[in-house]
C-alpha cells in the first residue's frame, strides 16, 4: 500500500487542471494511494477527469457551491488516509521524475521540517540566496522561520507534508483568515520549511486566480482603491504589518546574525 495521497484544489479552471494532470501523471514515478481532485465550485465537468486517466486512483470530490480555499482542503484532507500529503493546485507543471521520492525522504529524515516545497530554484527569494550556498548539487534547502518576516515557514503551493503535522491544527487550515497568518502560525512553532533543488516545478495561472476581490480597472474601481486606503481595514493592517516585523525582528535576534540556512545533499538509492 502507499503512503501517499495527493490532494488537488481546483476552482473553475477546467483548463490549467487538464494541464497539470497531464504533466503530474506523464512523469510521477512514486505509487499513489490516491489522487483526490477537490472542485470548490458547481462545475460538473470535473466529474470527467478520472476517465481521462483509466488506471490512476482518482477521486473527485464536488463541493457544489464554493466553501473557499481553507475550508475545501480541510474537506479533502479529513478524508486522507495516508501519513504523507502531497497538496497541488491546479496550474503547475511538473517536467523532472523522482522529486516525489526525494521530497519524501526529506520528511521521513528530517523532523525539523514541517513541509517541503517543490518549487522551481528559480522561484526561490533572492533574500535568501544571498545567505544560502550556490545552486547545483542535488539537495534542498532549510529555512528557518526567521528567513521572512511572513512567508516561507507555509505555502499551497506544490508541497509535501505530514498528515500528522495537519492533525495538530485545532481547526484546521480554516482556523485561519489567510494562508499568510497559517505561515505565522508555523514561524511562532519553530517550524522549518524545506525548499527541494532541481524540481523545475513551474506555475500556469499566473492572474486567473478564482479567489480573492478583483478590482475593476476603471473610475469606480479607483474609487474602491482610495476608499479602501482610508479603511478601516486597511489601519489594522499597517498594524499587524507593524506587529509582524516586530516578531521578525525577535525571530533573527534568537537566530543570530545572518540566520542559517542549511543546504543538504540527498542522493536517494
Amino acid at each position: 500500500m502507499s503512503d501517499l495521497t495527493v490532494v488537488l484544489t481546483s476552482c473553475r479552471r477546467p483548463d490549467l487542471l487538464v494541464a497539470t494532470l497531464d504533466a503530474f501523471f506523464a512523469t510521477n514515478d512514486y505509487p499513489l494511494h490516491e489522487f483526490i481532485v477537490i472542485e470548490d465550485s458547481d462545475d460538473a465537468s470535473v466529474l470527467d477527469v478520472p476517465a481521462r486517466y483509466p488506471g490512476q486512483p482518482i477521486r473527485v470530490i464536488l463541493n457544489g457551491v464554493n466553501l473557499g480555499q481553507h475550508r475545501s482542503i480541510d474537506k479533502a484532507y479529513s478524508q486522507v488516509q495516508t501519513p504523507y500529503i502531497l497538496h497541488l493546485e491546479d496550474d503547475w507543471t511538473f517536467p523532472v521524475k523522482g522529486i516525489v521520492a526525494r521530497g519524501i525522504e526529506v520528511l521521513k529524515q528530517d523532523s525539523q521540517v514541517g513541509l517541503v516545497q517543490l518549487r522551481a530554484d528559480e522561484d526561490l527569494p533572492a533574500a535568501i540566496k544571498k545567505v544560502s550556498p550556490a545552486f547545483g548539487d542535488p539537495g534542498y534547502w532549510k529555512i528557518p522561520p526567521a528567513a521572512h518576516r511572513v512567508w516561507h515557514s507555509f505555502t499551497f503551493n506544490p508541497t509535501l507534508k505530514r498528515l500528522a503535522d495537519y492533525r495538530q491544527l485545532p481547526n484546521g487550515y480554516a482556523g485561519f483568515t489567510s494562508e499568510a497568518e497559517i505561515s505565522l502560525h508555523y514561524k511562532d512553532r519553530g517550524v522549518i520549511m524545506a525548499w527541494l533543488s532541481d524540481t523545475k516545478v513551474t506555475h500556469l495561472g499566473y492572474g486567473r486566480s478564482n479567489y480573492g476581490s478583483k478590482t475593476p480597472r476603471n473610475l469606480a474601481g479607483w474609487m474602491q482603491d482610495v476608499q479602501r486606503f482610508f479603511s478601516t481595514a486597511t489601519l489594522k493592517k499597517w498594524r499587524r504589518s507593524v506587529v509582524r516585523r516586530v516578531a521578525h525582528a525577535k525571530r533573527k535576534r534568537n537566530a543570530g546574525v545572518g540566520f542559517p540556512i542549511d543546504r543538504h545533499r540527498f542522493d536517494l538509492e
